[in-house]
């Protein structure tokens, strides 16, 4: 991703950030909270989690979930100016952010080179939330195990995941044998 002025008359963010979502490894709700987002800034709304709770029709808590992703990825700021909490969304624009696509990209790398094909959009937003949820670290591992029992699919290494969750096994103990 080239850097850009993020903040130039000129740029029409909206529309950048829907040319390039297969890039900015978003979830449907992620991508939509920073369409809102910019929409509200640009409009000059005060954002807050009911508005936007209100507009996606989920809770407010999934609200909160969803901005602690965005800022786990670089993508928002949040800070305080003249007495109103500021949404800052520039970091979706800066080259900074090169280190997350660095990471998704090994991850589907490595399905892409096991599974001896292309992903589709959709296993890659379901491989990188196992990620998300497991660790990049544990969802190789899971397969890893399922390409041994020659089950090369994203249904069965979720199930993998779950049962090594349920038995409360890290991923030290599933790379020692432990299962």
């Amino acid at each position: 991703m080239e850097k850009i002025s993020w903040d130039a008359p000129y740029l029409d963010r909206k529309v950048w950030l829907l040319e390039h979502l297969e890039t900015l490894h978003l979830d449907a709700k992620e991508a939509l909270v920073l369409l809102l987002i910019d929409h509200f800034n640009t409009i000059h709304v005060n954002i807050h989690h009911e508005l936007l709770a209100t507009k996606l029709k989920i809770n407010e808590e999934e609200v909160e979930d969803i901005f602690n992703a965005l800022a786990e990825k670089g993508y928002l700021n949040l800070d305080f100016k003249d007495g109103n909490m500021v949404f800052d969304i520039s970091g979706v624009y800066a080259l900074e952010n090169t280190s997350e696509v660095n990471y998704a990209k090994s991850l589907l790398e490595e399905f892409e080179d096991e599974f001896k094909r292309s992903l589709s959009p959709s296993e890659m937003d379901r491989i990188l939330n196992l990620a998300s949820i497991y660790s990049e670290r544990m969802v190789i591992v899971a397969l890893n195990e399922a390409a041994s029992y020659d089950k090369r699919d994203l249904n069965y290494i979720e199930r993998i995941l779950i049962s090594w969750t349920d038995k409360g096994l890290s991923v030290e103990d599933v790379e020692n044998g432990k299962r």
